[in-house]
């Protein structure tokens, strides 16, 4: 289809971009795993038959806080004798993350005296796709990617797993059709909640993990049943996707019994009239979706503030307001589109290669859509500063810092050393 090829020029105009950049919403974590050395880079968490561990996933946010999400695999690491292990090193903006990957599993495998164990990786946003460089590059045996796709791949030569939020922008990257061939490529599933760019529901996380576990030992029969269970109960709540996805992971983890019945299920399901209604209603509004990216790409340099608050009224009224779910999700993903759109203009506007006389414009669009971004208020202190209102630069900085900005290298970059001493 038309939308396919398009798609495909726009996403490699954006990729690079969605590596370094990431605008999740930071979730309260429910506790702390055991603390460790404090000459450890890392943090752990051992499941309870500590002696007989089969596996590590490592798991690596872009913020730095892998905890927030480590805490809520316990009971998986438990029932799996997964080992789990933080990386807080890996953050947004570095380029040492394959080392940092290295030198923190080898470290951990030798102290705890680990053999014979399988690898997964679980990165979110940014972090996957440091997660996926790794992978490309080292030995694992399984990935799971979460707000982040495989770029211009479509499979792996292990067990992967991709999951997003359907208001996550990055649901377009992970998306394919049920006549897409990656629907029976056996090694990759997409399994999507609803929800926005944020680490998904523990359940999902640990859906994926079971999918690559038994992917990888090739037992995934009983989950299978479990997954086809899933299926039947979102169809009967009329969740069409997510059904659909459930009895796609049912058949990519049958037997050779039961491959040949699942396969045939998958298939009828896609070809039932909701199902296949659903689907059609999806890529169209998916399609007036990137033609929506494209005027508004084009209008950053036309419209002027009257035309954008109006523009950003409608989009945030049928985020929030269509009975359309398809509809509200795309508007969603728009106004998250918008938010990666002013970062990556203001990035490079402050780095010398974008029209300066348009930050304002920017910073306007910026805070009305994402008001508490950390990296809004540092565009906005960098722009203070080179205007030489010290004392707004400043206020600015402080508020980027207590939203969790701490990328001191980028703040080196723009700020004298006395500058950033002034900081609480």
């Amino acid at each position: 289809m038309l939308w396919k090829l398009n798609f495909i020029l726009w996403f490699s105009l954006i990729i690079t971009l969605l590596y370094s950049c990431d605008q999740s919403p930071k979730t309260t974590p429910i506790k702390t795993p055991e603390p460790t050395k404090a000459e450890v880079h890392y943090t752990y968490y051992l499941p309870s038959d500590s002696l007989n561990i089969k596996s590590i996933l490592i798991i690596m946010d872009p913020h730095g806080e892998p905890n927030l999400i480590m805490d809520s695999l316990q009971l998986v690491s438990n029932q799996n004798n997964i080992a789990l292990l933080g990386l807080p090193e890996i953050s947004n903006g570095i380029s040492n993350h394959q080392f940092i990957i290295q030198r923190d599993l080898k470290d951990f495998i030798q102290s705890k005296n680990l053999q014979n164990i399988k690898l997964y990786l679980l990165g979110f946003s940014g972090a996957a796709r440091m997660a996926t460089v790794y992978a490309q590059n080292n030995r694992i045996d399984g990935l799971l990617l979460c707000g982040a796709g495989l770029g211009r791949q479509t499979e792996l030569p292990f067990p992967t797993v991709l999951m997003a939020g359907m208001g996550d922008f990055n649901f377009m990257e992970q998306y394919y059709s049920p006549s897409d061939p990656r629907t029976f490529q056996k090694n990759t599933i997409a399994l999507h909640f609803y929800g926005k760019h944020q680490w998904p529901p523990a359940e999902i996380i640990t859906d994926a993990i079971g999918f690559i576990e038994n992917r990888a030992k090739n037992t995934g029969n009983e989950m299978a049943k479990e997954f086809e269970i899933k299926s039947e109960s979102y169809f009967q709540k009329g969740a069409y996707y997510l059904s659909f996805k459930y009895s796609e992971a049912a058949y990519k983890l049958s037997n050779e019994a039961e491959d040949e019945q699942r396969r045939n299920k998958l298939v009828a399901l896609s070809n039932n009239k909701r199902v296949k209604n659903y689907f059609q209603q999806l890529n169209t509004m998916m399609e007036e979706e990137q033609k929506r990216y494209s005027i508004l790409s084009e209008s950053l340099t036309s419209k002027d503030s009257i035309w954008w608050k109006n523009q950003i009224n409608f989009i945030e009224n049928k985020s929030t307001n269509s009975t359309n779910t398809i509809e509200s999700q795309s508007y969603t993903r728009t106004l998250a589109y918008m938010g990666i759109l002013m970062y990556s203009r203001l990035n490079a506007t402050i780095a010398g290669r974008g029209q300066y006389a348009l930050i304002p414009t920017y910073l306007s669009i910026y805070e009305r859509i994402e008001p508490d971004n950390p990296d809004l208020y540092f565009f906005k202190a960098v722009y203070a500063y080179t205007q030489s209102n010290d004392a707004d630069a400043l206020l600015f900085l402080q508020k980027a810092k207590d939203l969790g900005f701490n990328n001191l290298p980028l703040m080196n970059k723009f700020f004298s050393q006395d500058f950033i001493n002034t900081l609480q």
